[in-house]
């Protein structure tokens, strides 16, 4: 990776590393595994009418996901730094090994985008995809260009696609402890006639019926309750939005991550979906501020739906703060920010992808280099290049904007 000395030596330490990070990290996220199970419970006993014992079983099969995420990845990196690296070559060695490249945070972070059904076997293939394409074969721990925990999500996105859309499937997935289910996947016979509620994502269901009123929300989910909580069909720690925001104000506090790189993120696909709410009033019948203060007055519901459903929260969070893969200075994390925000709506509203944030994430990884050299240094306020680029991108803005609203409303 390149190097870069902004100014003469000596420099203060900001207190922020790779190494507080990864530290800090698994103070959330390993118990957000917990809740995951519990809320996985949960959802099936309440809302699928799921017996105690196979919501138990449904708790346990998310369970082994995400236990097969961490070890998979742990064993990966053991046998690369084993035999390719050859760091080590007892157990005092393999530990400290470990303790230094933090494969079982990758782990966890892959396994919580992981849907509670899939088979055990891609489990284990996207962890050493993660840690070896995403991670080792760039230098390891502080050299890899993509985050890993998404190389291995996007590996098994695109290579196991089926067989992913069908770890959503609740209804299809039988409430025990099949091992030929865990370990494969589920029996192609089993899936018929499912309800679309448990087989499907929200945003895989509003991708295919486009614009959606508020009664449409309430009938297909009730309240934004139970979206806050996370009962719905979602991979394990996406859907947990009530977590994740706890986590963020932790991660925040401590100075962990940069609190404006989320709120940037998450606050322009808001801004921008509003946008596309705003502009078909005819459409989504919303009401005005008038007619008193309710989810869907001036259309609020819409933004706020794609901001709690799919992965956008947990990415902003937990994948878009990673130190190694964004940009150092502060002005370029707003760039990568906003930018991350454009391509997420771009592909949620006009693609054939409903989730976004995976290859937004992925794609912004690839000009944290072009970003750094552009906007790193020690100059004191804006300069006109700056201002011009600030001006084109508010254009870019407002263009997609307005465009998407014409093209899945007939906003004029």
């Amino acid at each position: 990776m390149t190097k870069y000395q902004v100014n003469a030596y000596p420099h203060i330490h900001s207190g922020k590393s790779t190494h507080k990070y990864m530290l800090d990290l698994p103070l959330t996220t390993y118990p957000m595994a917990i809740v995951a199970m519990l809320i996985q419970f949960l959802f099936v006993t309440i809302y699928l009418d799921a017996s105690f014992t196979e919501g138990i079983v449904v708790a346990i099969r998310a369970g082994l996901v995400i236990f097969t995420g961490v070890f998979s990845c742990i064993a990966a990196e053991s046998i690369w730094n084993r035999y390719v690296n050859k760091e080590y070559n007892d157990f005092a060695g393999w530990f400290r090994s470990m303790a230094t490249t933090y494969p079982s945070i990758t782990g966890m972070l892959y396994a919580l985008s992981l849907p509670f059904g899939t088979p055990l076997y891609v489990v284990v293939i996207g962890g050493f995809v993660a840690i070896i394409i995403g991670k080792s074969i760039f230098g390891g721990v502080g050299n890899n260009i993509f985050n890993p925990a998404l190389v291995g999500r996007a590996f098994v996105t695109l290579a196991f696609t089926s067989l992913m859309q069908q770890a959503l499937n609740y209804q299809a997935i039988p409430f025990t402890l099949n091992i030929s289910s865990i370990l494969f996947g589920i029996n192609p016979e089993v899936t018929g006639a499912v309800d679309a509620l448990s087989s499907a994502s929200p945003l895989t269901i509003i991708a295919k019926e486009g614009l959606f009123t508020y009664s449409r929300f309430k009938e297909l989910y009730g309240s934004f309750f139970r979206i806050f909580v996370g009962f719905y069909p979602s991979a394990l720690g996406e859907s947990l939005s009530f977590w994740i925001i706890l986590a963020f104000i932790f991660l925040s506090i401590k100075k962990t991550i940069n609190w404006f790189v989320p709120v940037i993120y998450v606050g322009l696909v808001f801004v921008m979906t509003w946008g596309v709410a705003l502009l078909n009033q005819d459409v989504l019948q919303w009401t005005s501020l008038s007619s008193g203060l309710s989810f869907n007055t001036l259309g609020i519901y819409y933004p706020l739906f794609y901001v709690i459903t799919g992965g956008l929260l947990f990415g902003a969070v937990f994948m878009a703060t990673e130190p190694v893969t964004q940009p150092i200075s502060k002005k370029g994390r707003a760039v990568f920010a906003v930018y991350l925000a454009i391509i997420t709506f771009v592909i949620r509203m006009l693609g054939n992808l409903p989730e976004g944030v995976l290859f937004s994430i992925l794609f912004m990884n690839m000009f944290t280099p072009i970003i750094d050299n552009a906007f790193m240094g020690q100059k004191k306020g804006i300069s006109i290049k700056e201002i011009v680029f600030w001006i084109i991108t508010l254009l870019i803005i407002v263009g997609i904007t307005y465009y998407t609203s014409t093209q899945i409303g007939g906003a004029l």
